[in-house]
């Protein structure tokens, strides 16, 4: 029994090595088994792309209402958030004193019209009687220096009464634009006046809004080589898109209108200003989104997302060896189209090479596969 045992083990360890052998040798033939791949060749192209910058929504006039005389507040004909027209009245004004002035100032205009007709009697019968000699020059003289002093007292008395008049138009606080009523921080029976610390209210004119964002200085350095120079950009923008924040794309397009000429030295941006027309007035002063700003970039690839694998926040691309059929990984620099389908590859390929679009996820590196078709050409 022991000399079977020992020739058992011995003839064991002399089959090892075929075994090991026998085993790696079917390995092998599974790895270089192909799998297969559809393919596509890449070519360089020109594409537009996308930046997205956060911004803020301010109305393109905030209008603080001020009354322009000191009363008190007698009547308020609008709440908070109305839309109201040019024109249109906001808050009455106590006008019991000037209502008065306006009475006493009708009244010496009266007086002062009497007055000058009776001086123009006198002076009309002065002139009669110097004509046949029985009168002085003096005394003509004094009549018609009368007449004119009973003239400026009419004229003053007039003014009295424009001035009144003024002032009780003053009373009726009025809307100087289309917009929408903003905080309302005085009610019935305050006083108010053009030097209070706080305005009644502000009326805010939303039928365009200014987008308010701010651009890196490498972001302006890009765009600037694009068309020129900074001024250029302004003038020649393509139209610009805004995203809300809710993820919804505002329908209306909109212009860039300036760039700011300095970089702030505490954020090392740029600010920069796009007017957004409002006509459905559903943009609100204070909102926040994304603006959108095209560029366009020359001799990139645009490859299917699924062509792609992400490590450690890297995309990679597995790339063909058309000699041998076998895959390599290769990181590549991306950036997402609209289309939520593709990529553009901004760094990584060259022109003619062949990258595998599906299943990328499941290769190995140096991995044979058969690959299906070439899915762009030239």
């Amino acid at each position: 029994m022991r000399f079977s045992a020992r020739y058992i083990i011995y003839t064991g360890l002399l089959l090892l090595p075929f075994l090991f052998t026998s085993c790696k040798t079917r390995s092998s033939a599974n790895d270089d088994k192909p799998v297969q791949r559809t393919v596509k060749t890449v070519y360089p192209e020109s594409r537009t792309l996308t930046e997205s910058h956060s911004c803020i929504i301010v109305g393109n006039k905030n209008i603080a209402i001020r009354p322009k005389i000191t009363a008190f507040i007698e009547q308020q004909h609008i709440n908070e958030g109305d839309f109201v027209k040019e024109g249109q009245l906001l808050f009455t004004l106590e006008d019991v004193q000037i209502k008065a002035a306006m009475n006493v100032a009708e009244a010496n205009i009266q007086v002062a019209a009497a007055q000058l007709e009776t001086s123009q009697l006198t002076l009309n019968t002065k002139e009669e009687l110097h004509k046949r000699n029985i009168i002085s020059d003096y005394d003509l003289q004094l009549a018609r220096n009368d007449v004119k002093v009973k003239e400026s007292q009419l004229a003053q008395a007039q003014a009295q009464l424009a001035n009144a008049e003024q002032e009780f138009a003053y009373t009726r606080v009025t809307s100087p634009a289309d917009g929408i009523v903003g905080v309302i921080s005085m009610s019935p029976g305050n006083l108010i006046g053009p030097n209070s610390e706080k305005p009644l209210t502000q009326v805010t004119q939303i039928s365009i809004m200014r987008i308010y964002f701010s651009m890196s200085e490498r972001q302006a350095l890009a765009l600037s080589r694009q068309y020129g120079s900074l001024h250029n950009m302004v003038a020649q923008m393509p139209p610009l898109r805004l995203k809300l924040s809710d993820g919804s794309l505002y329908p209306h397009e909109g212009q860039l209108i300036t760039i700011s000429g300095s970089v702030d030295v505490n954020t090392g941006a740029l600010r920069a200003r796009a007017n957004f027309p409002n006509p459905e007035y559903s943009l609100r002063s204070g909102y926040t989104g994304t603006i959108l700003i095209p560029y366009t970039v020359d001799s990139v690839f645009v490859i299917p997302q699924s062509a792609t694998f992400e490590i450690q926040n890297r995309r990679f691309v597995y790339v063909v060896d058309t000699a041998t059929g076998r895959v390599k990984s290769r990181a590549v620099e991306v950036h997402p189209l609209n289309d939520g389908l593709n990529f553009v590859v901004l760094d990584g390929l060259t022109s003619g090479e062949q990258i595998v679009t599906e299943g990328a996820a499941f290769l190995k590196e140096d991995q044979l596969i058969e690959p299906i078709s070439d899915t762009l050409t030239r």
